[in-house]
């Protein structure tokens, strides 16, 4: 990292949450907004000398890490606004947004409601809606026994049947090579928040074509050419053929951990689109 950029750490009060933040370096504002599951998925991002160039502002959204728990319901619209608020609260009326799984929907749906405030979109492997047909077989493998894993108070349990079947099974030394070796305890705990609202959230957020081609802001939707399943490659392709003249970019070998796996590529990237 360019040890001239000093980090900055803080909490923005956005109205029904507090978000704390770290941010870095001078230049075009980029925000990244982590996945689901745990917050710490853009730390080795966050890291890259690749976006010494730009402001870089890395959230944790409510429910994770240090920002609030919120007391009632949040869906992808209320993470969105949120997001947006954080900006507001750091004096940016426009930044690129880069987000993953759970959060590129979360900043697509910024891009909808708040069109001003979005001046690019980075989307890596958005939540399957669109759903493609390998969804069905991952809701069924993955997502149900890790829902009733933890409606049984078996959180671990919970996030490695998720993690395994969007990521692979190699998902846990992936996060203790990027995060270290006490990473695990910090995801589980984060995944309490996932798994009693985030995850109802994702099945209540659907977007259509109609809806897509309203989006404005130039948009880069990535998906890994190594992933474990081909659900979200399928909801990224469809995005992509449907939002107004979108970038499609398959980032080849990575799959769904695509911020863990390769960190340097993917700053890379962002760089080059912000």
């Amino acid at each position: 990292m360019d040890t001239t950029h000093e980090i900055t750490t803080g909490v923005v009060d956005v109205g029904d949450a507090r978000l704390h933040y770290r941010e870095r370096g001078d230049g075009p504002p980029v925000l990244l907004v982590h996945a689901g599951v745990f917050g710490d998925w853009f730390a080795p991002v966050f890291a890259e000398p690749a976006l010494d160039g730009v402001r870089l502002i890395e959230v944790r959204r409510a429910g994770y890490g240090d920002s609030s728990t919120p007391d009632a319901h949040l869906t992808f619209a209320d993470h969105a606004r949120q997001c947006v608020a954080l900006l507001r609260g750091l004096g940016i009326l426009r930044a690129t947004w880069v987000g993953h799984s759970s959060s590129a929907s979360m900043a697509l749906q910024a891009a909808l409601d708040t069109p001003e405030a979005v001046e690019r979109l980075v989307l890596l492997e958005p939540a399957p809606s669109p759903a493609g047909p390998s969804a069905e077989e991952l809701v069924r493998t993955a997502v149900g026994p890790a829902v009733g894993a933890a409606q049984a108070g078996d959180l671990r349990g919970a996030t490695d049947a998720f993690m395994t079947g969007v990521s692979g099974p190699g998902w846990a030394d992936v996060v203790r090579a990027r995060l270290g070796h006490d990473a695990i305890e910090r995801v589980v705990r984060d995944a309490r928040f996932f798994f009693t609202d985030e995850i109802v959230a994702a099945r209540e957020w659907a977007i259509d074509e109609p809806t897509a081609a309203r989006v404005t802001a130039p948009t880069t939707l990535v998906y890994g050419a190594a992933g474990v399943t081909k659900a979200h490659e399928e909801t990224t392709r469809r995005l992509a053929a449907w939002i107004p003249g979108a970038e499609l970019v398959a980032l080849p070998g990575v799959g769904h951990a695509m911020p863990l796996e390769d960190p340097a590529a993917l700053a890379a990237l962002c760089a080059a689109r912000s």
